[in-house]
């Protein structure tokens, strides 16, 4: 069929799970759903010009695959974050310490934190990429870089005996947990909870962008007119943006939307440090959402 300047040809009429009939798509005719060999006989042609398939593209900073899901995004992302750790260590050494945060903020979680509402709620396995390369730069920053160099000087020779075969605790890396709350910097599943809560309590203050907010139900329960109903579980971020704003609303006790941003992002990222640092102050407890305990991340 035509549209304008656009050819759309359908090369396989069979295996399709829908084909247009006629050129308006007055009506449909359902098929059997498309395999994989079916869809790449597809093809899109302007002005009799095919279109070259791509299997990703880059939208607003974000990447979009074929299967919609945040895989390629997520790993380009991780090699991005890789670069700008190379570049830190770089560097950091010609920069005053007291100016190391700024460079963690400016270099590295300016890339982390982009879009994070979008993607961040993917699974645990996938963002641990993330939060392994995090958990690197805070260590080129701030972790204790002598005692690093100091134990691969030593000499072999100079070791007792019983020391010559070096165990799995000599190349233990150093702990990352103490210097994330030193430096009051949270982590990557953290920094999710905070950009959606922020995000989702901007919506329900000014009612823009309109197309999310008309997505979000208030609860009808006497002075609950903070809380939403939590919609079917799902990856979208209403679900996940409705069960997060629901916890933090507690949390910070937001009774009505006439408070300033600006106090909301303040109490909420005290209190996101504070449930951090919690539990074992060396070792990074499990990442985890649960849905019928519904707690920050403490990871």
């Amino acid at each position: 069929f035509r549209l304008g300047l656009v050819s759309v040809n359908f090369l396989c009429p069979e295996g399709w799970l829908l084909t247009p009939n006629g050129v308006r798509f007055s009506s449909w005719e359902v098929m059997k759903r498309p395999t994989e060999e079916d869809s790449l006989k597809f093809t899109v042609k302007i002005q009799d010009i095919a279109v070259k398939r791509a299997t990703e593209t880059k939208f607003l900073g974000v990447i979009i695959d074929e299967n919609l899901n945040w895989n390629a995004h997520i790993t380009k992302l991780s090699k991005k974050l890789s670069c700008s750790a190379g570049i830190i260590n770089s560097i950091k050494d010609n920069i005053p310490a007291e100016l190391h945060k700024d460079i963690y903020y400016t270099l590295f979680e300016s890339h982390l934190a982009y879009g994070i509402t979008v993607w961040g709620g993917e699974k645990n396995y996938k963002i641990d990429a993330l939060f392994k390369m995090q958990k690197k730069c805070m260590r080129i920053l701030f972790g204790d870089k002598e005692a690093y160099v100091d134990k691969f000087k030593t000499c072999a020779r100079t070791r007792e005996f019983d020391q010559q075969e070096l165990s799995a605790e000599f190349y233990k890396r150093e702990h990352t947990k103490p210097l994330f709350n030193s430096k009051s910097i949270m982590n990557v599943r953290n920094l999710y909870v905070y950009h959606c809560a922020n995000d989702i309590f901007k919506i329900l203050k000014f009612r823009t962008p309109i197309s999310i907010f008309e997505l979000l139900k208030f609860s009808q329960r006497a002075g609950k007119s903070t809380l939403l109903v939590t919609p079917a579980p799902s990856n979208e971020f209403i679900y996940y943006a409705s069960l997060i704003w629901n916890v933090v609303r507690d949390i910070i006790k937001v009774h009505d939307l006439n408070s300033k941003e600006l106090s909301i992002k303040s109490k909420l990222k005290e209190q996101i440090l504070k449930i951090q640092s919690e539990g074992d102050p060396l070792e990074w407890g499990k990442m985890f959402w649960n849905s019928l305990d519904y707690g920050i991340y403490k990871v």
